[in-house]
């Protein structure tokens, strides 16, 4: 690994070059400081070239464990978690912020939310910060990135008997929030439209759901896994409310020899292309894989993996946590 942060400066200039993620960033937790505390770094893995780098920065010593992460434009955000106090695990509101432009200034506190939580279920769009506890003292809270406040989130109906599943799921192209409701009687898939500030039931019944899902255009991506020896991927028109045929041009072992305890993340790099990252214990490494995935002419999905195999990146470490761009 290397020390520079050219890498991490030049992710944001070549994203606006052509549209096409380059690289992602990530927290690492491996590490212990000098007087043996919990530390947590931030490293950034180039996707072409198979490297990681430092960005010569770490949290605050009092960022709880368990706090969600959420970047937004040049920043990072670290929200919520939990702390030991007593004996007693207890959740906290603290929010912490990192510009990736200005490494050198670390991560500097911002307003707190108004309930404590811990690792609550958050994603960045338009300029405000949108979390969902889930809980029945706070169902969810909007954080607005100019403003620095904090304010409720409206609650559907449905939030009242059911619980909320990982991961929230942005669909800017039509200003909403994806967010899919588990329960004993209920799975179900809601739009939350941020701008009028509206729930909206788009499938009474949907049994399929994964931390490894995507959205482009009028298809939602969901990577389903049938058994330790069977994975495969479906595929929902939100626009006709039907799944979708998903045939692989390409063979690959679909599954991987992940170790995440909420799975591994789906990134949209970019046009038809999509890549799936997760670490290796074993391996002792990072993996991924970046293929494509496009509708045909029949009305169905086509997937191909690029380059015909998997990419690796040397890395060690116990628990790392991918900042979804």
């Amino acid at each position: 690994m290397s020390g520079n942060t050219r890498n991490c400066s030049s992710y944001f200039d070549a994203r606006q070059r052509d549209g096409e993620i380059k690289g992602l960033f990530f927290l690492d937790e491996t590490l212990r400081d000098t007087e043996g505390k919990r530390r947590t770094d931030l490293h950034f893995l180039d996707l072409e070239r198979g490297e990681i780098s430092d960005v010569l920065s770490t949290t605050p010593p009092d960022v709880p464990v368990g706090s969600t992460v959420v970047t937004c434009g040049n920043h990072a955000y670290t929200i919520g978690g939990t702390i030991l106090r007593g004996g007693i695990l207890r959740s906290l509101n603290h929010v912490f912020r990192f510009d990736f432009k200005h490494a050198e200034r670390g991560w500097r506190k911002v307003s707190s939310m108004l309930y404590p939580g811990g690792l609550p279920e958050a994603l960045a769009a338009q300029g405000k910060i949108y979390v969902v506890k889930g809980s029945r003292d706070c169902f969810g809270e909007v954080y607005d990135i100019s403003w620095d406040s904090w304010v409720p989130l409206c609650v559907p109906s449905i939030a009242e008997y059911s619980g909320v599943s990982r991961p929230l799921l942005l669909d800017s192209s039509r200003s909403r929030i994806l967010v899919h409701f588990s329960g004993d009687r209920y799975r179900s898939l809601y739009a939350y439209y941020y701008n009028d500030k509206s729930w909206v039931c788009l499938d009474p019944k949907f049994p399929y759901w994964s931390p490894t899902v995507g959205i482009v255009g009028n298809v939602l991506y969901v990577f389903h896994e049938i058994s330790d020896d069977i994975c495969s991927w479906k595929a929902y028109d939100v626009q006709d409310k039907k799944w979708l045929p998903v045939k692989w041009l390409t063979e690959f072992s679909l599954h991987q020899p992940v170790t995440a305890p909420v799975g591994f993340p789906l990134i949209h790099l970019g046009n038809d292309k999509w890549c799936m990252v997760w670490h290796s214990i074993t391996l002792n490494c990072f993996e991924y894989l970046i293929f494509r995935m496009w509708r045909n002419g029949h009305g169905g999905i086509y997937a191909a993996d690029v380059d015909g195999y998997r990419t690796s990146a040397s890395f060690g470490s116990v628990n790392p946590t991918i900042l979804m761009p």
